[in-house]
């Protein structure tokens, strides 16, 4: 059966596991701060009940760190479930009030332990301390509990998931280490359970919080990433703007009609990026990319001169050398991924549907 002292091990690892972790997420957050201050009080706590036998006294040194336990886990409920923004200078000042609370109550035992202190001359201050904190401590917790069901009903269908998650466990855990462990048992059974209960409840609680950031973070990437996909308004109308700009080069200049025509001669042209022409064309013209949009202009300048009558005896070659492509395959290629037919049977097409307009009107 698994000892104590190796649950507080675990403990120990997967807050320190969960601590160090928080600084991976870009952008860091408020929230991940206050669940890495969170997981060091609780590794605290951890390395306290390990090393009361070898240490002695000195235990009551990382007693001092366990001063952010249930009052962080309030911050980090609100950071979570209301928004790192609803975290103001009083709540922070009403969670350190809790801490500084705590770290008296540890340095009064570290001083009695030591001998610093008579025990006599510190009860008093000792008791109104403690009695002081678990008030303020049990307020905290039950915020920390209404935090995550505040706002349930109007919540997105994944945020309620996640506020069931973490308000179970948390319940859970402050139940079974006050009303269990208080209530239902009693005396030896009540000491010997508590520590199961506190780390099991420790444990529980990291462990959906991590979940829940992790949950959180993944959701906000994927809807940056959507949001990078959609155009804003104001990249919209810059892109008409632009658009229009590209097509009086297209149809006054003819820019097309130059054989390596490439999207960085638009852009010294227009003195803008070519990241931004690349939008214009993709978001508002039904061409994918700068070369299909130049071949578009390319394909209805051919079509013009192999069906004028100045050009009718014109080469293929020569039409796609007037229509600013660099050789006639290329040509062939573009014309009949636009129109379903090469150069030659458009002309002959063209020719055909001519000669019978022509006899129609003979006749």
């Amino acid at each position: 059966m698994m000892s104590i002292d190796f649950a507080y091990s675990l403990l120990l690892l997967i807050a320190l596991a969960v601590m160090v972790a928080q600084a991976f997420f870009r952008p860091l957050r408020i929230e991940h701060i206050l669940v890495a201050v969170l997981c060091g009080s609780l590794s605290m706590v951890a390395l306290q009940n390990l090393t009361a036998d070898s240490i002695g006294p000195y235990q009551y040194l990382f007693a001092l760190g366990t001063c952010a336990t249930c009052n962080c886990v309030w911050l980090v409920s609100r950071a979570l479930f209301q928004g790192s923004k609803s975290i103001t200078a009083g709540h922070y000042l009403f969670a350190g009030s809790i801490a500084i609370l705590v770290i008296i109550s540890r340095s009064l035992d570290l001083f009695v332990s030591v001998e610093w202190l008579s025990p006599g001359a510190v009860d008093w201050l000792k008791r109104s301390v403690g009695e002081v904190t678990q008030l303020l401590s049990s307020t905290v917790l039950a915020l920390a509990f209404w935090e995550a069901i505040r706002g349930y009903s109007s919540s997105s269908k994944a945020s309620r998931y996640q506020r069931t998650l973490f308000a179970a466990t948390f319940f859970a855990g402050v139940f079974s280490c006050t009303v269990v462990a208080d209530g239902i048992l009693s005396g030896a059974d009540s000491l010997a359970a508590r520590p199961w209960l506190v780390v099991l409840s420790a444990l529980a609680i990291i462990i959906s919080t991590f979940v829940v950031v992790i949950w959180q973070h993944l959701e906000r990437k994927a809807q940056m990433d959507a949001q990078n996909e959609m155009p804003e308004a104001s990249d919209c109308s810059q892109d008409s703007a632009l658009l229009t700009r590209i097509e009086e080069l297209m149809q006054r200049e003819k820019m097309y009609l130059q054989q390596e025509l490439k999207i960085i001669d638009l852009a010294n042209a227009l003195g803008v990026s070519e990241y931004k022409i690349s939008r214009a064309i993709r978001n508002l013209t039904p061409s994918p990319n700068f070369n299909h949009y130049v071949n578009s202009y390319r394909i209805t300048h051919a079509k013009q001169l192999l069906t004028e009558k100045d050009s009718h005896r014109w080469t293929v070659l020569v039409v796609s050398l007037e229509s600013g492509f660099a050789s006639q395959a290329p040509f062939n290629r573009a014309f009949k991924a636009f129109e379903g037919c090469t150069p030659n049977q458009y002309r002959l097409k063209h020719q055909t549907e001519g000669a019978r307009q022509a006899l129609s009107s003979a006749s």
